[in-house]
């Protein structure tokens, strides 16, 4: 743990059908819609980094819910969780007591 990235998750959301789909899912205008929202969501979206604070090698608080509507108004694309290496200084440094995580938040564009 102190040499590298440790302790990850990752969860990736679907995104949500378009407008035109959800009343007639197979007419020509959902599958136009389709295909030009998968063009847009191959790109990368913002990326956001949201420091967390846990306590007693991260067993304090044992719930964190985060608003991801604060970051991305089309949702979030990608969620990722994980130790970075300061994070796990900190923790070797404190002795488990201080267990800081860092949350990556990828938007749809």
């Amino acid at each position: 743990m102190f040499f590298g990235n440790c302790r990850h998750a990752w969860v990736r959301y679907a995104q949500a059908p378009p407008e035109s789909c959800k009343i007639y899912p197979s007419s020509r205008e959902c599958k136009k819609a389709l295909e030009l929202r998968n063009s847009i969501t191959e790109q990368k979206g913002q990326v956001h980094k949201v420091q967390q604070t846990y306590y007693l090698m991260g067993f304090y608080p044992a719930a964190r819910v985060l608003d991801t509507a604060n970051y991305c108004p089309e949702g979030p694309k990608v969620v990722h969780q994980y130790t970075s290496f300061s994070d796990g200084l900190y923790e070797q440094l404190s002795l488990g007591i201080y267990s800081p995580q860092t949350l990556e938040v990828e938007c749809y564009p």
